[in-house]
């Protein structure tokens, strides 16, 4: 395969997990579960793409070295190199994404008036996994803030009780894939 070509297929399986479920999002079908699916490999899909990456850059230095030994004149050379430093960043920025995910500050959710409640969430392992459930939480009527954290495995949620019961945030949650446990109170 051809260094172009890896660093093109690279770039893809690194944003695979992230773009697979956002796109889900915007096209409004983030209920089917798919992103939980999906999320569940993502750094064995980080860890792929580099290996990818790895081999298109290998592949790109041994035709560059060979064509500077023989003289000869290295094919879209100018291309095949900016594809995989965009197939590099791309993989950079997702790896960090990831990281930040873990490493970053928790987030807090705005004051409101109503009740505040953590419930335990497993399956999230980055930001598009936290988007999916903050989006469909915040869809019910009712709910003042949400703030999903794939580091601690929660969702933090304000809301009224009197407009929408645990019960429905439960059931919102796990329609994106996710598994929600009504918490102990």
């Amino acid at each position: 395969m051809k260094a172009k070509n890896l660093g093109t297929l690279s770039a893809l399986t690194a944003s695979a997990c992230c773009v697979g479920p956002l796109l889900l999002i915007l096209l409004g079908l983030s209920g089917l579960g798919l992103g939980a699916v999906i999320g569940k490999y993502h750094w064995v899909l980080i860890a792929m793409a580099a290996a990818l990456l790895s081999l298109g850059w290998v592949a790109y230095l041994k035709e560059k070295n060979s064509c500077e030994k023989e003289a000869c004149e290295m094919k879209n050379k100018g291309i095949t190199r900016n594809i995989l430093i965009l197939a590099s960043a791309v993989l950079l920025g997702f790896t960090g994404l990831n990281v930040y995910t873990y490493a970053g500050p928790d987030r807090q959710i705005n004051a409101q008036t109503g009740t505040q409640i953590t419930i335990p969430v497993k399956g999230m392992t980055c930001a598009t996994c936290e988007l999916s459930v903050n989006l469909a939480v915040k869809k019910l009527s009712g709910v003042f803030d949400v703030k999903a954290s794939a580091k601690n495995q929660t969702a933090l949620v304000s809301y009224d009780p009197n407009k929408t019961s645990l019960d429905e945030i439960t059931e919102a949650i796990n329609k994106t894939g996710y598994k929600a446990e009504k918490p102990k109170l």
